[in-house]
């Protein structure tokens, strides 16, 4: 008797395709789950973090503070320019 969460019908599966099929579905779901927008904004801020520490670590804090710049700024400039449009269309 199969514990696995996707159901009894791994039974009828031939036991030389299991280790296949399964490989196969995991793939999937791994698939799915990347093209997910907060795992893809998750895995940039990832890799900015690691390469803002590699700066960190081997750099002076200065130039760090400007690869850290455009993180802070970006957000910012976004809202700024929002307001602006909104502004000039509503006003």
């Amino acid at each position: 008797m199969s514990t696995r969460p996707q159901g009894d019908w791994w039974r009828f599966v031939p036991p030389e395709q299991r280790r296949r099929r399964r490989f196969k579905a995991w793939r999937l779901r791994v698939r799915e789950r990347l093209r997910q927008r907060w795992v893809g904004l998750a895995l940039a801020f990832l890799a900015y973090g690691l390469v803002l520490l590699w700066l960190v670590l081997h750099l002076p804090p200065v130039v760090s503070l400007l690869a850290l710049a455009p993180m802070i700024l970006l957000p910012l400039l976004g809202y700024l320019t929002y307001w602006l449009l909104w502004k000039e269309f509503h006003e």
